[in-house]
């Protein structure tokens, strides 16, 4: 035994994870308990059934799986089934979730939950109130590098209520924390259905303010002192503060919901004192953010899950009407912090694209210098650069034009059904025109293995062997799958055929190629 402790502590290395709250918009099961939504009783005429519910879950998961997270707390989970058929869909994406958590001791129509890849050691729940219709906080401990850290996942009432309402989630998640030791590492997160700076914005409606101005997040859990945002210089010298991380964002960039066209944050993420002293589990400074592809945006809003005509039969489009927020902690002390200046001058750290393929999540945007354009499609481009791999970026096409070198600011990156993309970029620089695009491309050389991961995005110039049953064999003991991105295109099996400009993707763990255009192919 006492060796085996010995051993254990070297075994430990130090991590880099992603926190992250989504409230997901109304995650209902299709069994009846009674205490749904109108519109979700299941199997009604409003239109939730098997069908929209799978859709439900497909759109969510994929949220979920871009998003990257290794830890997310969950707003609107009806029931544990909902939240074990979410868990199955991400599954399904390639993203496991082992270890979930949900406070479902009340009868609630909808609850908080948590997914997580990291253990969990023991959950409990915070009682607010003993009517159903307030919902129990939920209060995860999670096992991350050999310590502790807790998470707090909070959906208070909504301001169809006062404040009042939102002050008793507070006070009871006050005298929760007062219970803590002071060492004591913690998240607390989730849709508040407060701003950041509550205590000012709910002064414009009258029937919100039955509290004599004071606010739940801004006075109960003390975001806010003398009149101001905390700081975190504030923050380590009262540890009964915390820090509001909606602070660290440019105040056009702060909204995580949008309420007749107003910019909302709902949805916030709190730390603690003890997150900036050095020791175990940090925040990393700067590195919160709002998750908001292009696909979570429709029409100048929010692409929240739709009904017909706003009150009719869901539709199974959309994702819900809240973005999520995320943010980085670490148990690595080269990581805990990244200098205020450096942000605020915009000065990027250069890196390569094979670094964006060593780290599984971009801590801080980065920059890659020189890389060309040297494949472009309806959806984004292919950059590479000479002595480097290639990577896509997706979304970004009209920003891009092929054949010329650009400086690119990286600034998210995501796996796409197990191919590597570049899902976000701050910036792109367009520089000198390329004199020969084709030195960037991947030439075949007999022997050489087009399967190997090291291969994907990459754009073969030339590539010649027999189809046949959706693969090219073009060597004796090689083969690899061609998936046609063609409509109404058909080729005979034991067909010759030659491939000029495709990319290789990686497609569930195994290469392919990916023709896009007719052009591509020779008879």
């Amino acid at each position: 035994m006492k060796i085996l402790f010995l051993i254990i502590p070297i075994l430990l290395q130090a991590v880099t994870f992603k926190v992250a709250s989504y409230n997901v918009e109304n995650l209902f099961d299709l069994k009846y308990s009674g205490k749904e939504y109108r519109e979700y009783v299941p199997n009604s005429s409003q239109g939730w059934n098997r069908y929209t519910y799978q859709k439900k879950l497909s759109n969510i998961s994929k949220v979920i799986y871009d998003l990257n997270a290794d830890i997310i707390g969950l707003e609107e989970i009806e029931s544990r089934q909902a939240l074990l058929d979410l868990k199955k869909a991400l599954k399904r994406r390639g993203a496991e979730y082992k270890y979930l958590a949900i406070a479902d001791r009340k009868n609630t129509t909808v609850k908080t939950a948590l997914l997580s890849k990291y253990k969990i050691i023991k959950t409990r729940e915070i009682r607010v109130s003993f009517k159903d219709s307030y919902r129990n906080i939920l209060e995860v401990h999670i096992d991350i590098d050999g310590k502790e850290l807790i998470v707090f996942v909070n959906h208070w009432k909504s301001k169809t209520a006062p404040e009042s309402e939102r002050v008793k989630y507070a006070k009871a998640l006050r005298r929760r924390l007062n219970e803590l030791k002071d060492s004591a590492e913690y998240i607390i997160m989730g849709d508040f259905n407060s701003n950041y700076n509550e205590n000012i914005t709910f002064l414009r409606k009258k029937r919100l303010n039955n509290t004599h101005g004071k606010t739940g997040i801004n006075d109960i859990l003390k975001t806010f002192s003398k009149g101001k945002e905390v700081t975190v210089k504030e923050l380590k010298k009262d540890c009964t503060l915390l820090y509001n991380l909606w602070l660290e964002l440019p105040y056009k960039e702060r909204f995580s919901y949008l309420y007749q066209g107003r910019k909302n944050t709902m949805d916030n993420m709190l730390v603690p004192c003890s997150m900036f002293n050095g020791r175990d589990i940090e925040y990393v400074k700067n590195s919160f953010g709002v998750f908001k592809p292009s696909y979570l945006f429709k029409r100048g809003s929010i692409n929240r899950w739709e009904r017909k005509f706003g009150y009719g039969k869901f539709t199974g489009n959309g994702y819900s009407d809240h973005l999520p927020i995320y943010a980085y902690f670490t148990t690595d002390k080269d990581k805990k912090s990244f200098p205020q200046k450096i942000a605020r001058k915009k000065i990027y750290q250069e890196s390569t694209i094979a670094n964006l393929y060593k780290s599984p999540y971009i801590v801080k945007p980065v920059l890659i210098k020189d890389a060309a354009v040297i494949y472009k499609d309806k959806s984004g481009v292919v950059v590479k650069k000479i002595n480097d791999r290639a990577v896509y970026i997706f979304h970004y096409n009209r920003l891009f034009k092929k054949g010329y070198l650009y400086d690119i600011v990286v600034k998210e990156t995501r796996r796409y059904k197990g191919n590597l993309e570049v899902s976000s970029i701050v910036s792109a620089t367009r520089g000198k025109r390329v004199k020969n695009l084709s030195d960037y491309y991947l030439h075949y050389k007999k022997g050489l293995d087009i399967s190997n991961p090291k291969y994907q995005n990459e754009v073969l110039y030339s590539i010649s062997g027999v189809y046949k049953n959706h693969y090219l064999r073009y060597a004796k003991d090689k083969k690899i799958r061609i998936f046609f991105r063609i409509k109404d295109w058909h080729i005979a099996d034991n067909t010759h055929i030659k491939l000029r400009n495709v990319r290789i993707i990686r497609y569930n763990r195994e290469n392919e190629i990916l023709v896009e255009k007719k052009r591509s192919i020779i008879k």
